[in-house]
């Protein structure tokens, strides 16, 4: 055997790996907390529409070979908007030419949203707005490298808009909606090619709901943040619907505070499947610019936590958004209105303190989306100027962000992951077991937490696995002999340990 090591030299080398590594491990994790690494930045904001004209409302999914997928709205007259979409095949350092969805010569397209399921399928819903009051529910599907016909999913319900779609790990697809002439909200789903009926989850309430943001937990049940509507326009209510996907029942709303709201919210589900929300909390109650604030709220078994602020001292506060990553730290967005333009933030907690990095400023901010996918986190944002008097133009703009890998993560020597030889040099085996189909990560960073390459990114159906790392980057490089992190993650679970690579 190669180097003379088998899977099974932990019992011949028993002092080795059970003395040699904690140790290894713990001078190492030492060493890197008495050196401060560089403060991790946004990368330059980058022009991908460039069409002139006017971006709005864009929406983004990376699919499961790690391809960013963005639709937006594109407006050629105040009457006259198009579906627009484009995709980076790279990370986002290259981007596909805008394509047209529509194709309509007329009339109001607006609101786009995207998902896309296990096979890499998208799914891009829209409202139509067939005139002032005939607004319906379209749908567009990706299968086989062809974008399909149009589908109408409200048909018999004009005035059907705000659209949401989302596609559980089954590949149950929902259309959500409002539906204006009665103030509910309506979905279908598609599973198995059929359409359900449309089905109103709260019928006849005094109160009117809004369902705005929703993730899906590994049980395919469904969290909703959304509002409840007040007495006057700026008096909303933020409230949380759950979908209990095992009893096909929809529970009573929850208020989770008395905050009057105006919507700019959202809502992430944490490694443990507890649900995080960010919203916007009205001060003020009037027409006029209001001096509102950025809120985080945390739900705690069967309530929700008190509200923490996240940034209050702007006059203006909206579009907020919200993304856990893999160290479990929460990140949140909002554009605030200073004394002069707009500026895009980045809020991430840090000894119960609320950091600040600015991504962006412009004239005009507004529509963003933000995305975390394989320890990144990635924004796509609307900036407007001015190109003559009471005439703007806007394009879509994009960044990211890494995220560096917890070290303390090294310490976790769980079973569920099998590395050998390890030590090794040009050839280590990784195994281990997924339970269930989902998706699996199964990266490498070295010690600092620098991602060094993705060995399977995909939708695994359950059985035992066996991976070969060849001890080289994302390049081919060969690395440097040193201990490397190796991360395991299953749905929303994750495993790291330890590995040595010699000379």
């Amino acid at each position: 055997m190669k180097n003379g090591y088998n899977k099974f030299s932990t019992r011949l080398h028993p002092f080795r790996y059970s003395t040699f590594i904690p140790i290894a491990i713990g001078i190492l994790y030492s060493m890197f907390l008495s050196f401060s690494l560089p403060a991790q930045q946004w990368t330059e904001p980058l022009n991908i529409t460039n069409l002139g004209g006017y971006s709005m409302d864009p929406d983004m999914v990376i699919d499961h070979n790690n391809v960013i997928h963005v639709v937006w709205s594109y407006e050629i007259d105040y009457w006259h908007r198009k579906i627009m979409y484009i995709y980076s095949e790279d990370d986002g350092e290259i981007w596909s030419e805008p394509l047209d969805l529509t194709q309509n010569t007329e009339l109001w397209m607006s609101k786009p949203h995207i998902a896309c399921d296990s096979k890499n399928n998208l799914f891009v819903t829209y409202d139509y707005a067939t005139g002032t009051s005939d607004k319906m529910i379209y749908l567009m599907v990706y299968k086989d490298h062809l974008w399909g016909e149009p589908i109408i999913i409200s048909e018999g319900m004009p005035g059907s808009h705000y659209n949401y779609v989302i596609i559980d790990h089954n590949d149950r697809m929902y259309v959500f909606w409002d539906y204006s002439p009665t103030g509910d909200n309506y979905y279908r789903y598609l599973e198995n090619n059929i359409w359900s009926d449309p089905y109103c989850p709260y019928p006849g309430n005094d109160e009117i709901y809004a369902l705005v943001e929703a993730e899906i937990s590994t049980n395919n049940s469904i969290h909703w943040m959304g509002a409840s509507a007040g007495t006057t326009y700026y008096g909303e209510r933020l409230q949380y619907f759950y979908y209990d996907y095992s009893f096909n029942i929809w529970y009573p709303p929850q208020k989770p505070v008395n905050d009057t709201i105006q919507v700019g919210l959202d809502i992430t589900l944490n490694n443990n499947e507890i649900p995080e929300s960010t919203y916007r909390k009205r001060s003020t109650i009037s027409m006029g610019v209001n001096s509102d604030s950025t809120m985080y709220i945390k739900k705690e078994e069967n309530s929700w936590g008190s509200p923490d602020m996240v940034a209050g001292k702007e006059k203006h506060h909206e579009y907020q958004q919200i993304a856990i990553d893999q160290n479990s730290d929460v990140h949140i967005l909002d554009i605030q209105m200073p004394n002069e333009g707009l500026k895009l933030s980045h809020y991430q907690k840090k000894e119960k303190e609320w950091i600040e990095q600015i991504i962006d400023t412009c004239y005009i901010i507004l529509f963003t989306d933000l995305e975390f996918n394989n320890n990144k986190l990635y924004v796509v944002y609307n900036k407007t100027w001015p190109v003559a008097p009471q005439v703007f133009e806007s394009d879509l703009y994009y960044c990211k962000y890494d995220i560096v890998i917890n070290i303390k993560e090294a310490t976790n020597l769980s079973t569920e992951l099998i590395i050998y030889p390890n030590p090794g040099r040009d050839r280590i085996y990784i195994e281990f077991e997924n339970n269930k189909q989902q998706h699996i990560d199964l990266s490498i960073f070295d010690m600092t937490g620098k991602h060094i390459i993705t060995i399977i990114s995909e939708t695994k159906p359950p059985g035992k696995y066996r991976q070969l790392w060849k001890v080289t980057d994302k390049n081919r490089k060969e690395n440097a002999p040193s201990l490397y992190l190796v991360r395991l993650q299953s749905g929303r679970k994750t495993v790291t340990k330890t590995v040595e690579v010699l000379k």
